[in-house]
């Protein structure tokens, strides 16, 4: 599903003061990506030409600069793709600006038929296509790019930082979170792993409070099973208890999670030196991929989870 609603971007063709916003937008896409501008966007005659980019190619034999005559074509507001009547005489144009290259920076698609006249012209010039699909592919997988973006997508850009969430920057050091089997980076995988938490096996539940002995955190899967079995090796009486660390990430879980440590504290739940050094490490290393909102997808796991027990002590996330 396309991330960029280029209808944010004014009408080319109606004087409302900002029909020049998507020559605009070409121009820093462009430069973003590499080119030399060589003439801005105005508003006078143009003669076939929106924009004049130079690129400059170094190989053995040296330098050469390619120049590029640059059409926008804006039609996001119709649909409609590029024809060969809406970008026409290009050969023309680009001989006549003296060009060795012809870009087509398009808000919608260029036709097929567009792309066959380009074909049969592949020999006198070098021509390629920027549509709407190829720009925001550019755009939303750098910084830089994402910046852009924001400057003519704002609306669009919210919505995606919120389904597409980034660790906040809240500490000098990048977060880091390595598994203690292997010693992956877990908050750079798609699915982080789990945290184990491991208690005292308890008799009489009433009047012995819960004791946490160790606090952990792998990969799922091989990682999980072998740090379970050694464990386990070295005391038979602990139980364990996990949580998929991705949950604990949630804003609305992460504060159900604090809610039940502090609580249980006051009920008289204890910890080994080594748990609450991890547990307090955990919960700084998440933390800057916590403050923000929830994702659309995150807010339905929230709904199902709202009744079910913490490992943290039992304790609901109600409570």
């Amino acid at each position: 599903m396309p991330v960029l609603d280029f209808k944010e971007i004014s009408e080319a063709h109606k004087g409302t003061g900002l029909q020049d916003t998507f020559e605009l937008f070409a121009r820093d896409f462009l430069s973003f990506i590499g080119y030399k501008i060589l003439s801005d966007p105005d508003r006078g005659a143009d003669g076939g030409i929106d924009l004049l980019v130079e690129e400059r190619r170094t190989g053995v034999g040296g330098e050469t600069l390619v120049k590029w005559l640059v059409s926008c074509k804006h039609k996001a507001h119709s649909g409609n793709s590029v024809s060969p009547k809406d970008d026409a005489n290009i050969r023309d144009r680009v001989e006549a600006n003296g060009c060795q290259g012809f870009i087509g920076f398009y808000s919608t698609l260029a036709s097929s038929s567009l792309y066959t006249n380009l074909e049969g012209m592949k020999g006198k010039f070098e021509s390629q296509i920027f549509d709407r699909e190829k720009i925001e592919a550019k755009l939303i997988h750098s910084a830089k790019g994402l910046m852009i973006a924001e400057r003519y997508f704002p609306q669009s850009l919210e919505g995606w930082k919120t389904e597409n969430p980034q660790p906040a920057k809240l500490f000098v050091e990048k977060p880091s979170l390595k598994c203690k089997v292997c010693n992956k980076e877990l908050l750079e995988q798609v699915d982080p792993g789990v945290i184990q938490l491991w208690s005292r096996m308890r008799k009489d539940y009433e009047n012995e409070p819960e004791h946490f002995e160790y606090v952990s955190w792998t990969c799922r899967g091989h990682c999980d099973d072998v740090l379970t079995r050694y464990i386990r090796g070295q005391n038979k009486n602990l139980i364990d208890g996990w949580e998929d660390i991705s949950d604990v990430m949630m804003p609305t879980i992460f504060i159900k999670w604090i809610m039940s440590i502090m609580n249980k504290q006051m009920s008289g739940v204890g910890y080994s030196d080594e748990a609450f050094k991890n547990l307090k490490e955990f919960l700084l290393q998440v933390f800057p991929y916590v403050s923000r909102h929830l994702t659309e997808k995150e807010k339905e796991i929230v709904k199902s989870r709202i009744k079910i027990p913490s490992y943290l002590g039992g304790l609901s996330y109600e409570d």
